[in-house]
């Protein structure tokens, strides 16, 4: 009989064994997975165009980019050359910030900017303007009054010629908007000059409201950042419902003649609202990620109070990350993307094609094809979003339409069947929904997210003496 002692000692002999055998491959595998990484592969001749910037085809002076990141500028000053004046500060530190991340501070506030004076105590629902803001007309003159300089600069945007973004591409590039309480204020001195007794204040009015769809579709049609495409939306969207609740208030001072429906209730080019175009600009912007990451890790090494540990993870995670290998993943993502965004492909599987996580091939580039999936899976909300508000643009169309050709509310299920150019959703043909008792017409979104937006509108009917 073999004694206890020598059971338990082959038990423990194997076991290290065992255990060794385990270390032992796990050091050959990981050994091998560093080899494989030490050297980057060239960037694709797609990867190469895709990175080359467009062409800036707008003078400083024309561009709605600098006009709106230097909107804040100070009292008397010109918001194009405080605009540049931002970028060109911005494109330096970004500089700085790859030679050395730890030094470069955030831009901080400017207390010399244009500051808006007075509050907007008025409701400020997206969909309450039309209907509450005449029992404030005494509040919204004094602050029109009061930021006259702020108010005139907005109307200033409606004159300029083009949209481009002239900053670097950098996830911290100045974004261009413009301050909520401006926009409000704008609506709301819309509405009082629509619903004015005056014809020349009305007409003047809904003249601003049209200069407005026409600006934001400036932004809109650029092929720039997801950033300046869901600004234009969501600008889009506020200017048009207003439109929608004047189209359906009897009252409302609306032309109709056969001249007045693309100048009233416009509808945009699809190519427009496609954001296919976007992925391509977005590409330097994660390139720029990468670049400050990777800076960011280097200079860690350099540091005197950095350990020694924290120092050889720093090295090893670099050795993982294959920056032209990574762009040329951002670059198959582009064509993938843009594919899934066309009218129709939204909410396709085809975008999620080709992810390397599950396969043998992470073991080469493993952390640029993560941040290749978290990315892809960062902008799976941005095409239903634009094509809802593509879809929306087509419902004021509808609801303008029913004004301008008399529509019975008995007739409008069939209207809506004769005119699906106007009834359904551009991307998948879904039809909008008809509510005859609440009398209201909305779309059905694609998309999750609406950002406590409204996607209906309320129809026109004729008034009794009619």
């Amino acid at each position: 009989m073999i004694p206890l002692r020598h059971i338990v000692g082959r038990i423990l002999r194997w076991a290290g064994i065992g255990v060794g055998s385990l270390i032992l491959l796990a050091v050959i595998l990981f050994a091998s997975a560093y080899a494989i990484n030490t050297r980057d592969e060239p960037l694709a001749p797609r990867t190469l165009a895709l990175l080359q910037p467009p062409p800036n085809p707008y003078r400083p002076e024309e561009n709605l980019y600098i006009a709106l990141v230097g909107f804040e500028a100070p009292a008397g000053e010109s918001v194009f050359a405080y605009g540049q004046a931002r970028i060109d500060r911005y494109n330096a530190r970004l500089d700085a910030l790859l030679r050395d991340p730890m030094s470069v501070p955030t831009e901080k506030p400017d207390p010399r900017s244009l500051q808006f004076n007075g509050k907007l105590e008025f409701p400020q629902q997206w969909n309450s303007y039309w209907n509450e803001i005449p029992r404030y007309r005494r509040e919204v003159e004094k602050l029109l009054a009061d930021d006259r300089e702020f108010y005139e600069r907005y109307l200033a945007l409606h004159r300029l010629r083009g949209y481009f973004q002239t900053g670097r591409p950098s996830f911290l590039v100045p974004i261009a908007y413009v301050p909520a309480n401006i926009r409000k204020l704008f609506l709301a001195s819309v509405v009082l000059r629509m619903r004015s007794d005056d014809p020349h204040e009305q007409q003047q009015g809904l003249a601003d409201l049209e200069d407005d769809l026409r600006l934001w579709r400036v932004m809109l049609a650029a092929d720039d950042t997801f950033a300046s495409k869901m600004v234009a939306i969501a600008y889009l969207h506020a200017d048009e419902l207003l439109l929608a609740d004047a189209i359906a208030d009897p009252h409302s001072s609306i032309p109709v003649g056969p001249d007045d429906a693309q100048g009233v209730a416009p509808l945009f080019l699809l190519d427009d609202w496609d954001v296919g175009n976007v992925y391509r600009r977005e590409m330097p912007v994660h390139l720029s990620f990468l670049e400050q990451a990777r800076a960011t890790a280097r200079s860690g090494w350099a540091r005197p109070d950095t350990g020694w540990l924290q120092r050889l993870s720093d090295r090893i995670g670099d050795n993982f990350l294959k920056i032209n290998a990574t762009e040329n993943l951002f670059a198959e993502q582009v064509d993938r993307l843009s594919r899934a965004a066309a009218p129709g492909a939204v909410g396709s599987a085809g975008a999620a094609a080709g992810n390397p996580l599950a396969t043998i091939r992470m073991v080469y580039n493993p952390i640029g094809k993560f941040l290749a999936a978290l990315t892809e899976d960062g902008f799976s909300g941005y095409p239903a979003r634009a094509w809802d508000g593509a879809a929306f643009q087509r419902l004021l169309r509808l609801s303008y339409e029913i004004r301008r050709e008399r529509i019975d509310v008995a007739a409008i299920s069939a209207f809506m069947r004769q005119h699906p150019e106007w009834s359904t959703h551009p991307s998948d043909g879904r039809s909008f929904v008809w509510d005859s008792t609440a009398a209201t017409i909305r779309v059905e979104n694609l998309g999750k997210d609406t950002s406590g937006r409204v996607y209906f509108v309320h129809v026109w009917r004729a008034l009794a003496q009619d």
